[in-house]
């Protein structure tokens, strides 16, 4: 028997959406991607500063914007070790889309991911390369609309993603790194074609050369290539095809080397973590330890 949609089943009376607090949403259509995005924003509970309000961009924002709440709540006076006494005063925005799923795979696998000139080896998904159109969208429609009702510290903007959006992050801070001052990369697809980005390095780290000072974090799970044990040997296959794991440690190891002025990076590899964790790794301490900090 298949299950009748929650708007088909009568509910009791007094029953109401669930809310999360200090957020408002809105849906926003794009020109420039042809998608429907729903936009999360969450309210500091402190006014701005005569800058404005430093800003953090959250990709996948249905399934990443929930995971802040921990770090954005205040403490129960202080009875509970390690939260904040209070919020950190920045803008939070998620940014999903209007199906309301937590991840759409096709509309984000193709948002997310830069133009390919081969083939992008992702059988969940045939769309890609529409990263350039993604970020006019953040940049030429979303951040001017909030800019008309939310005051930003131009100098204060924080982007955030994890895996395709984590390969959105360093395709920008490799592209376009003046949009923002801070990335954080949480395990990174940078297995797509072919090790795309890992190839267009070198290139990236003469435009980062131009660029201001910028704090990058990059981060992957060490079980997403070497777990203490595999499911069965298609899962070894795929951890080790992917390599994750290796695949970051390259990323950031050549960033580093490079030894640009100004660059500040952060590289984890982080125990007992497999894919999925290090979305709820990073959620959780990019609000706090990252995007607010002066």
């Amino acid at each position: 028997m298949s299950s009748l949609p929650v708007s088909d089943v009568p509910l009791p009376a007094g029953w109401q959406p669930a809310l999360l607090s200090r957020t408002f949403s809105f849906d926003l259509p794009s020109h420039h991607t042809g998608q429907c995005y729903r936009v999360l924003v969450g309210l500091p509970a402190e006014k701005p500063s005569a800058e404005g309000y430093p800003v953090l961009w959250m990709l996948d924002g249905l399934a990443s914007y929930p995971l802040t709440e921990v770090a954005r709540s205040r403490s129960p006076g202080g009875a509970v070790a390690g939260w904040r006494q209070k919020d950190p005063a920045g803008l939070v925005v998620g940014i999903g889309y209007a199906s309301g799923e937590s991840f759409t795979t096709d509309a984000r696998a193709r948002d997310y991911t830069p133009e390919s000139p081969g083939s992008a080896e992702d059988p969940p998904s045939r769309a890609h390369g529409g990263a350039g159109a993604f970020l006019k969208f953040m940049l030429e429609e979303l951040r001017p609309l909030l800019a008309c009702h939310l005051p930003m510290d131009p100098a204060r903007h924080s982007l955030f993603g994890f895996s395709y959006g984590g390969l959105f992050v360093l395709h920008v801070l490799l592209t376009e790194p003046w949009h923002f001052q801070r990335y954080w990369a949480a395990s990174p697809s940078l297995w797509f074609s072919d090790g795309l980005l890992l190839r267009k390095l070198p290139a990236g780290l003469s435009v980062l050369q131009r660029a201001g000072p910028l704090r990058v974090t990059l981060t992957v799970g060490l079980d997403e290539q070497y777990p203490e044990q595999f499911i069965s040997e298609a899962h070894q296959q795929h951890l080790q095809a992917r390599a994750m794991v290796e695949r970051a440690r390259a990323f950031g190891q050549q960033l580093e080397a490079a030894a640009l002025p100004g660059l500040d990076l952060d590289f984890r590899v982080v125990p007992g973590h497999d894919h999925l964790d290090m979305l709820m790794h990073g959620a959780r301490r990019v609000v706090e330890h990252f995007a607010f900090s002066p």
